[in-house]
């Protein structure tokens, strides 16, 4: 199974042993994504638009350390172009950009998400977006065959597919 990360998975790759009482989510997120990396089943990828959103912070210590977890993660040049993009890119056909201004409109919270969005959803490749961001993963849900999951959500797909 091919699965996009989003910048916030990338995140809590850097941060899984670390112990965050304050934060249940995290918790969780992080036991199941320990499994979800240990499994034979998945594959991570990352594109130009999770590193570009890790470029993008402020945190120059920890910009660093997610630049590293980055690297070790596989890499799908597919990138479509909504600005900002890197080369290589691919152009959005008008039924993706159509597709894209709707889901914005009626979630604008998305908006900041468009390029992920597209990047996961229009890559014949790729299987599975997930994130740890819970409006992201439930007000999309799937687009095509490109399922948009939590954590927990890929693990009990992987545990059905398993059984």
């Amino acid at each position: 199974m091919n699965v996009f990360v989003d910048t916030s998975i990338v995140n809590n790759l850097l941060e899984l042993n670390e112990h965050r009482k304050s934060n249940q989510n995290w918790e969780a997120d992080a036991r199941y994504l320990k499994l979800i990396i240990e499994s034979k089943e998945v594959t991570l990828y990352v594109n130009p638009s999770v590193k570009q959103q890790i470029e993008n912070t402020h945190d120059e210590i920890l910009k660093v350390n997610l630049l590293e977890k980055f690297k070790g993660l596989h890499y799908t040049e597919f990138n479509l172009t909504i600005f900002p993009f890197h080369f290589p890119a691919k152009f959005l056909s008008e039924e993706q950009k159509a597709f894209i201004q709707q889901l914005c409109t009626r979630h604008p919270a998305l908006l900041r998400d468009q390029k992920i969005i597209a990047d996961a959803a229009f890559n014949d490749n790729i299987d599975v977006l997930l994130t740890t961001d819970k409006k992201l993963a439930h007000q999309v849900r799937r687009v095509g065959k490109v399922k948009f999951l939590l954590p927990k959500e890929l693990y009990e797909d992987l545990t059905k597919l398993n059984s």
